[in-house]
């Protein structure tokens, strides 16, 4: 989808200049509005407050007749005549529009509440009660389904938010559902920022019950690979923060480099036999890369198979690894170099 494009047609929604609804115009927001991603969402005040909402400039010998003409706006009977106008509107410049507009907004797409936890981080007080007034009262209605295409934005964006963003964190994760919307979230998801979003969801132990099926199943192969590496090694790793590196003070360089932390994971042996069985059979090299990592470290059996499998393995990142792992373990060279 186009979204500048789309923002230059949904400017037409509503002539500020005497309060007239455009119906098609409005129709067509309501239209393509429904299908833009949280994200898309997040980046319609900017240019809708610089482009829409305001009435146009006229010269100054015209301002008086123009206003007398005009008159002002009934928001109360706009809004009662096209709900939907409150979601073009809850992304106004006027402070007071966007409280009225969170109050009577239709809450029934993914859009619609990604709108509504923008305006939690709202600049303007008042507008932040309305929409934590609005969200205790919608947040008990929605269903599994409903949650999970906003919660990796919760996750990556909301929580991060210094006005309001924490308080929405807390109330969805007391949800009822949100740790079953936060598994399904990273199990379906192919795209966006899924591997460091669930590296600081592993910070702390309340999701490692999910990480053999994301091992097992995610449809991303960066879900795949944070959740084997987890299993495999034992330990759950994140960035926090970064710290400059000095390579010369003289000269003044130096680098910035990120801070890792980390923590332990308990694995059974069972389950982390079976995560490197899978992994190592994986469809994606970057698994089996780290299958063959692990081998390295703990070694194997002689005669065993993923043995065998990896070292004829096609990727030459894979290949590597083993021959690293036969000078090791066997003393001898790879099929590889043979």
């Amino acid at each position: 989808m186009k979204l500048n494009q789309d923002i230059s047609r949904f400017d037409a929604a509503w002539q500020a200049a005497n309060g007239k609804l455009d119906p098609f115009a409005l129709s067509l927001f309501e239209e393509r509005r429904k299908l833009l991603s949280p994200q898309q969402v997040a980046q319609l005040d900017q240019p809708f407050r610089s482009k829409a909402y305001r009435a146009p400039v006229r010269a100054a010998s015209r301002v008086v007749s123009w206003i007398a003409k005009s008159g002002p706006v009934d928001w109360g009977v706009q809004f009662s005549r096209n709900p939907s106008l409150g979601l073009l509107v809850i992304h106004a410049a006027d402070g007071r529009l966007r409280a009225r507009a969170v109050r009577v907004a239709p809450m029934e797409d993914t859009a619609a509440l990604t709108a509504l936890l923008l305006r939690r981080n709202d600049w303007a007080a008042k507008v932040r009660k309305a929409a934590f007034s609005r969200l205790e009262a919608v947040l008990p209605k929605l269903s599994q389904e409903e949650l999970v295409p906003l919660c990796l934005f919760v996750l990556d964006r909301v929580a991060r938010w210094e006005r309001g963003g924490a308080v929405v964190a807390q109330m969805l994760a007391a949800y009822r559902d949100w740790p079953l919307v936060v598994k399904a979230t990273f199990m379906e998801t192919a795209t966006g920022p899924l591997g460091g979003s669930l590296r600081q969801l592993l910070r702390s132990p309340d999701y490692d019950w999910a990480l053999p099926d994301l091992a097992l199943c995610a449809q991303s192969v960066f879900v795949r690979a944070v959740a084997v590496e987890t299993l495999l090694t034992g330990h759950a790793r994140w960035t926090e923060g970064s710290d400059w590196v000095w390579h010369d003070k003289v000269f003044n360089q130096r680098q910035k480099v990120p801070r890792r932390e980390k923590r332990a994971v308990e694995v059974s042996s069972d389950t982390r036999a079976m995560v490197l069985r899978h992994a190592g059979q994986d469809k994606s090299a970057k698994l089996r890369s780290l299958a063959a990592d692990y081998l390295i470290t703990v070694g194997a059996p002689e005669g065993d198979g993923l043995v065998m499998s990896l070292t004829n393995d096609k990727a030459k990142s894979v290949q590597w690894r083993m021959t690293y792992y036969h000078k090791k373990w066997v003393g001898n060279l790879s099929a590889q170099e043979s």
